[in-house]
C-alpha cells in the first residue's frame, strides 16, 4: 500500500510515494528541524480522531516523525491478509526507517508505539510478536483484553478467541522492549485482569494508575518514555550488545548482524557462543551503519571494539562473524586492522555473503530490491589467509557469493535453507564453533 508524505508546509510533488505495507493511509508528519524522536499512535474504535491529530501535530512540535494509524481501519486491513499469519511489525519498521531517511536524521531512532483502548490492545499484540531490538518502547492506555480480530498473528505467544476477539499473551523470556499500560478509573476488569495476568510472567511491565485526564497523562508518558530512549548509553559510543561468559577457549567473538539489526539469526548465535564459553560482542548494522561510514572507520572501530574487549575477557584469540550485510563489510574491515590485531583473529565467518558491501542501510535494500552496488566483498575475501575463511550458504540462494569459492582453497559450507538458514541458529552455532576448534587446534 503507497501513502503520500504529509509534511504541512514542505511536502514536495517528488516526493515518492511511502510503502506503508498493510497500513491504509497513515497520517507522517515529520519535524522541522532534526528529528528527536520516532512515534507510532495507534487510534482507538473510533478511529484518528481529532484528538489523536493534536496529540501527533504536538509531537511533531517537539521533534519527533509521527506515524498515526486508524486502528479499526488497519485491522479490516489485516484481516484480508491471505499469509498463514500476520505479522505487523514489519510494517512499522518499514514505514519508520522510510521517514527516517526522508527526515535525513543522522542516528537511527527506534519506535515507541503507542496506543489508546483498541489501539492499546494492538499495541500489547504487537508487543507479543516483536523481535528484540526492534521498537524502542511499548505504550498501551486502557487496553481492551484483546483486538476485534481473529486470524492469528505470528507469535508463539499465547493466544485466545473470546467472541470476536483474540486475547494475546506474550512470549517467554525477556520482554523485547520496555512495556508501558496506563490505566484510568473508567478502564474495564476484564482489561485490568488481562494486564494483571502479563504481568504475573512479565513482572518488568510498568503498570500504573492514572486520574480521569486521560489525554494528559498519555502525552506525559510518550514524553517521558522518548526520554529514557534516548538517554540509554552504548559500550563505546557504538551500537553494541556485550554478551558475557567465562572464556573457555581462550577466544571472543565479534559478530556484526545484518541490516535489520541485532536479532533473530545474529542473537540466537551469539548467545549459543555464550553458551559455549565464547564471550561475544554484537555490533548492531542497522544503527552502526545507519549513517554512512568508510571502511577505515569500521575497521578503527573494530580495532577499539577488540582492544577493549579482549582485556576484558583476558583472552588472547578472536573470531570474526558476519551475516548478511555484515558478512559483505567483515572482509575489508579485516583487512583495514592493524598486524598485531590480525595475528589474534583465528576465524573469519562469513554467512549469506552477497556481491555488494555498502556502508549505508538503505531503503531498497529493506524492501527486498538489493542494496546500492558496492565493491564485491570476494575482492577483500582474495586477500585474506584462505585458512581463516569459513563462508557458510543457504543452498536455496542462488545468488550467494560463497557458492564462487566452493571447490577453492576456502572452506565453504551448504546448508540447507535460504538466507536465513532455515532458522536452525543452533545447527549455524556449532558449524562456527567446528570451524574454530579446527583452526586453534593445529
Amino acid at each position: 500500500m503507497l501513502s503520500p508524505i504529509i509534511v504541512p508546509g514542505l511536502a514536495h510533488a517528488e516526493d515518492p510515494p511511502l510503502d506503508t505495507g498493510m497500513i491504509p493511509s497513515p497520517v507522517t508528519l515529520l519535524p522541522d528541524g532534526d528529528p528527536q524522536s520516532l512515534v507510532v499512535l495507534l487510534s482507538d474504535a473510533p478511529g484518528w480522531q481529532d484528538t489523536d491529530q493534536k496529540e501527533a501535530e504536538r509531537l511533531q512540535a517537539n521533534g519527533a516523525i509521527v506515524v498515526g494509524i486508524d486502528t479499526p481501519k488497519y485491522i479490516a486491513s489485516l484481516s484480508a491478509d491471505k499469509g498463514d499469519c500476520i505479522y505487523t511489525v514489519s510494517d512499522i519498521e518499514a514505514l519508520g526507517r522510510q521517514l527516517q531517511r526522508k527526515a535525513g536524521n543522522a542516528n537511527f531512532l527506534p519506535p515507541v508505539v503507542a496506543g489508546r483502548g483498541e489501539g492499546g490492545a494492538l499495541a500489547l499484540a504487537i508487543l507479543a510478536q516483536t523481535p528484540k531490538a526492534t521498537i524502542g518502547q511499548t505504550l498501551a492506555l486502557d487496553p481492551e483484553a484483546g483486538i476485534p480480530l481473529t486470524k492469528q498473528f505470528c507469535t508463539p505467544a499465547e493466544k485466545k478467541v473470546v467472541g470476536d476477539r483474540m486475547i494475546y499473551g506474550l512470549t517467554a523470556g525477556d520482554l523485547p522492549d520496555p512495556a508501558t499500560v496506563l490505566f484510568s478509573p473508567s478502564a474495564t476488569p476484564e482489561a485490568r485482569a488481562h494486564v494483571t495476568d502479563l504481568v504475573a510472567s512479565h513482572p518488568d511491565i510498568d503498570q500504573r494508575d492514572i486520574d480521569a485526564d486521560t489525554s494528559k497523562a498519555f502525552s506525559d508518558t510518550i514524553d517521558e518514555l522518548v526520554a529514557a530512549t534516548n538517554a540509554a548509553e552504548t559500550p563505546l559510543g557504538l551500537p553494541l550488545t556485550i554478551l558475557d561468559a567465562t572464556p573457555s577457549r581462550d577466544t571472543m567473538a565479534v559478530i556484526f548482524s545484518g541490516d535489520g539489526g541485532w536479532r533473530d539469526l545474529d542473537s540466537q548465535v551469539g548467545t549459543n557462543l555464550q553458551a559455549a564459553g565464547i564471550p561475544v560482542v554484537g555490533v548492531d548494522s542497522l544503527r552502526y551503519f545507519w549513517s554512512k561510514k568508510t571502511p577505515e572507520q569500521t575497521s578503527g572501530d573494530l580495532a577499539t571494539i577488540i582492544h577493549t574487549y579482549e582485556k576484558r575477557w583476558k583472552v588472547k584469540h578472536v573470531m570474526l562473524i558476519g551475516y548478511s550485510f555484515g558478512a559483505d563489510i567483515l572482509p575489508a574491515a579485516y583487512n583495514g586492522l592493524p598486524d598485531k590485531l590480525k595475528s589474534r583473529v583465528s576465524l573469519v565467518s562469513l554467512l549469506a555473503l552477497s556481491h555488494e558491501a555498502d556502508y549505508e542501510v538503505s531503503v531498497s535494500g529493506w524492501l527486498g530490491s538489493g542494496g546500492s552496488g558496492g565493491a564485491d566483498p570476494l575482492t577483500e575475501v582474495a586477500r585474506i589467509d584462505p585458512a581463516l575463511v569459513q563462508c557458510m550458504y543457504g543452498t536455496d540462494e542462488d545468488d550467494d557469493a560463497c557458492k564462487d569459492l566452493v571447490g577453492g582453497p576456502i572452506e565453504t559450507i551448504g546448508i540447507k535453507g535460504g538466507h536465513h538458514f532455515d532458522g536452525d541458529y543452533p545447527a549455524l552455532a556449532k558449524r562456527i564453533l567446528d570451524g574454530l576448534e579446527k583452526r586453534t587446534s593445529r
